[in-house]
């Protein structure tokens, strides 16, 4: 089980890592153009003049209708829990007067609510403006602000593009030939700038973990592990060893010839009464036993006489 949880969690990390390098390679171009403000202005461009993946900003004022909804899921463990209905707008870019250029369509992909809803209320009045083209009309609504980049246009929403402007009378080239050769996708610069530091962190995250469990790991072992000596530290911790001439036989701890064959060097001398073993000399005992009575002509000391007249008893 620890195991089968080891693994997972291994699996996330790597998983997390690839999704935070990935962000930052994609979001990087487009993150240092915005802050460089490094986009161009819609009504600079011309039908022909886009470039693909170009950041362009601009204000649309003429939107002829929907032509095609994009129908996106968010799911959680391969489940739905949400649909966003997004629509691709037929726009209309109007003569510039100051450039010369003329007038073409392009197709805009709203993504945000409240942009699907301006763009939604356009409809009406360039419905009202392109019946009354000769007229001035002034429109009660405001053209809607747009940050957006530039795509290539998918081949079912060119489709419906042809469809919708076909009269009848007009080959689908022709039609084409007014359409603009990439679309605008609507994208927000305030959060697009800050993906690269988004994918930053969560490159990171695994990182971080990665540490930290290390150094948990290590603490836990070290906590449990006690580090001892090879060998020993000095001669006093180490098993007795007989002395010169002494028998390798196995003795009683406490026999005469322990204590003979184990006794300091400072002890009696065999000149002062060492004992003779086995046709050896060893080494005498530290003490003579004749100092504590039964030998030669010791005697027991006797204790003075204390006078004991003045006491009261």
């Amino acid at each position: 089980m620890r195991n089968a949880i080891g693994a997972r969690l291994a699996g996330f990390k790597i998983i997390l890592l690839v999704a935070g390098i990935a962000m930052i390679a994609m979001s990087m171009g487009d993150a240092v153009k915005i802050w460089k403000s490094d986009f161009a202005k819609l009504y600079d461009k011309s039908i022909t003049g886009f470039n693909e993946d170009e950041l362009v900003t601009g204000k649309i004022e003429y939107v002829i209708d929907p032509i095609a909804t994009l129908e996106s899921s968010q799911t959680v463990y391969g489940i739905p829990v949400s649909k966003k209905m997004t629509p691709y707008y037929l726009c209309m870019i109007p003569y510039n007067e100051k450039t010369g250029e003329d007038g073409y369509y392009i197709i805009v992909h709203a993504t945000k609510d409240d942009t699907i809803k301006a763009m939604d209320s356009l409809v009406i009045s360039t419905a009202f403006a392109l019946e009354h083209y000769d007229q001035a009309v002034k429109s009660n609504k405001k053209p809607v602000s747009l940050e957006t980049k530039t795509r290539p246009i998918p081949e079912e929403v060119m489709d419906y593009a042809l469809e919708y402007m076909n009269d009848g009378e007009s080959s689908d080239a022709e039609i084409k030939s007014y359409i603009a050769d990439m679309m605008l996708e609507e994208k927000d610069f305030g959060a697009a700038k800050w993906e690269p530091l988004l994918g930053l962190v969560i490159t990171l995250i695994p990182i971080v973990w990665f540490i930290i469990s290390k150094k948990r790991t290590q603490a836990y072992k070290n906590s449990r592990t006690h580090y001892v000596n090879q060998g020993p530290s000095d001669p006093y911790n180490t098993a007795p060893v007989p002395r010169e001439g002494a028998s390798g036989q196995p003795m009683r701890r406490y026999s005469p010839e322990a204590y003979n064959a184990h006794t300091y060097a400072g002890g009696i001398s065999p000149e002062q009464g060492g004992v003779q073993q086995n046709g050896q000399q060893s080494a005498g005992r530290r003490y003579d036993p004749s100092a504590y009575g039964g030998g030669g002509d010791y005697q027991p000391g006797e204790m003075d006489s204390i006078d004991t007249s003045n006491l009261k008893l």
